[in-house]
């Protein structure tokens, strides 16, 4: 079968439609029985968190390869391509390798679907396809990023040794709550029995919760600034330099190509799972190519634009108040400007006026467009929300047009950042031509 047959068939079943239904594992156990349960194949590191998880799920496969394993990544969403969601070693699978994936797949899912009397999702289908692949590779490890949640998503399929759970904020609160506590337990909800679980979070009641969970099924909790520590933290050229010291080992004078100070605490999170997957220190030249070759599209990722060398070009997937505020946080580190232009595009189900109160931090011009998503907020909404912080703000109907609009205005002492959704990022890649000119 070719990649355009099988991406058709994936669009068709809608990204969203998971959303609506009642959450649970039954369809994605019946499929990965089906198939004779290839989730089972390799030890995993299971990653879920509000933000984070993609990169600490990059950082994490990075190591691993340095230490020389072959490594399956299931991250999601994607940007560009849902091939992106499957990597082997950090590579996205190949057009061929997708269609061949998914003809093998396709008559144990019809097979299913006829018992059950019901579709699977595009999510479920996607994380099958990832474990049929890993299985087929096969891979020594899988590092698997949770879609939404934990507790019922359809990863939770797997038993991973090492879950990693890297921070707890408030997002997608229609489905998973609307308290932190709530959100934290449906998280937790991919601790396994005896496994360990390593996290970022230091709110102590969101700890407990952690913790609570942990006992309930013999699991070992390994906590920042408890178990394991980022020495050194710090803006270099190009990304960060950082020391850190898991639970076993230390690890000085390590390179990151990653902007933000939130990247050394994911950095620090991919050292500790990694670490504990293997269950032995790595030597530190593992460990610094590891970090070095790391890749995180998206990711307070530059751009470089012919004409516009004067004027950092920044894009973001940040699409919720605390993502948000880690964006601001890591410009103002790493960027000198005077004005932020920033490009703006949310879906409805995120706190919109959240994302632009933390925008409001800066001097700045806000241009809201509208990304090729049905669940998109009106420009009207938008427009309200910025002019009641009294945002500067005009409003721009297609992504690209805001881009061209943004890059137009930009003068010496400016700085464009597009963010707000994962669809902004991934129109402005495309437009951009991001994948061969970022840096």
């Amino acid at each position: 079968m070719s990649w355009e047959e099988a991406s058709q068939y994936l669009d068709a079943l809608g990204v969203d439609a998971m959303k609506s239904m009642r959450p649970n594992t039954a369809r994605i156990e019946a499929l990965c029985e089906a198939l004779n349960h290839p989730e089972r194949t390799a030890p995993a590191i299971h990653i879920t968190g509000t933000n984070g998880k993609t990169s600490s799920a990059r950082i994490a496969t990075s190591i691993l390869v340095a230490a020389g394993l072959s490594v399956g990544t299931y991250t999601s969403p994607h940007l560009q391509t849902m091939r992106e969601r499957i990597a082997l070693n950090g590579d996205p699978l190949s057009e061929e390798v997708f269609g061949d994936v998914f003809e093998h797949l396709k008559p144990y899912l019809e097979m299913v679907e006829r018992t059950l009397g019901e579709r699977l999702t595009y999510f479920e289908v996607l994380t099958a396809m990832f474990f049929l692949w890993a299985a087929e590779a096969p891979v020594d490890a899988m590092v698997v990023e949770v879609g939404l949640g934990g507790r019922w998503d359809a990863t939770n399929v797997i038993d991973a040794p090492v879950a990693v759970i890297t921070n707890v904020a408030l997002d997608h609160t229609g489905v998973l709550g609307m308290e932190r506590e709530q959100i934290a337990r449906e998280k937790a909800g991919i601790i396994k029995q005896d496994a360990i679980v390593v996290t970022a979070e230091r709110t102590p009641g969101i700890v407990e919760l952690i913790g609570d969970r942990a006992r309930e099924v013999n699991a070992v909790v390994a906590s920042n600034g408890r178990d394991f520590f980022v020495r050194v933290n710090q803006m270099a050229v190009g990304g960060r330099y950082l020391s850190i010291e898991p639970s076993e080992g230390l690890y000085e004078g390590l390179f990151l190509p990653l902007h933000g100070s939130h990247q050394g605490i994911n950095a620090a999170v991919a050292v500790e799972a990694t670490v504990r997957f293997t269950n032995k220190p790595f030597d530190r030249e593992v460990v610094a190519e590891g970090l070095a070759n790391a890749r995180v599209p998206g990711r307070l990722e530059t751009v470089r634009l012919e004409g516009l060398a004067a004027v950092p070009v920044v894009i973001d997937v940040a699409h919720n108040p605390d993502g948000a505020s880690a964006l601001i946080n890591g410009l103002v580190e790493a960027f000198t400007f005077e004005r932020a232009i920033f490009v703006v595009g949310i879906l409805e189900d995120k706190d919109y006026r959240g994302i632009l109160a933390e925008l409001s931090r800066l001097p700045c011009l806000v241009i809201v467009t509208h990304p090729r998503s049905a669940r998109s907020v009106s420009l009207e909404l938008l427009l309200s929300a910025a002019r009641e912080l009294q945002l500067e703000c005009i409003s721009v109907e297609e992504v690209t047009a805001a881009i061209d609009s943004a890059l137009e205005q930009a003068r010496g002492g400016d700085l464009v950042c597009i963010t707000g959704s994962h669809y902004v990022v991934g129109e402005a890649c495309a437009h951009l031509d991001a994948c061969r000119t970022t840096s």
